[in-house]
């Protein structure tokens, strides 16, 4: 249903040019399932590049927001190693030390 607006539209109805019709708005449940099916239909058109993309830059992104300390812990809750030998690898310098076999 497409009601035409008051065409001498006041500052508080907007200026409307066409009053919108909320009947396609969906119950939380109805809502929930067309996104189920439609993510369903999405993730089955990927191909397994893709979906590893995917993932990699979400995990990515959720990752960056934690704080250090949020970030140690999923570290340390993967492998409680690890943490330590990623800092050293991403604070590495190889040319200090190739120097130092020369």
């Amino acid at each position: 249903m497409n009601i035409e607006a008051n065409p001498n539209a006041t500052n508080s109805e907007m200026d409307a040019k066409t009053i919108i019709n909320h009947s396609n708005i969906l119950d939380r449940t109805t809502r929930d399932t067309v996104i189920e099916q439609f993510v369903e239909l999405v993730v089955d058109g990927m191909d397994t590049k893709d979906l590893v993309r995917y993932v990699t830059d979400e995990l990515t992104e959720y990752y960056d927001d934690c704080s250090d300390v949020e970030l140690r812990e999923f570290i340390d809750n993967y492998d409680e190693d690890l943490y330590d030998e990623l800092v050293d690898n991403a604070t590495y310098i190889a040319e200090k030390d190739a120097a130092s076999y020369t």
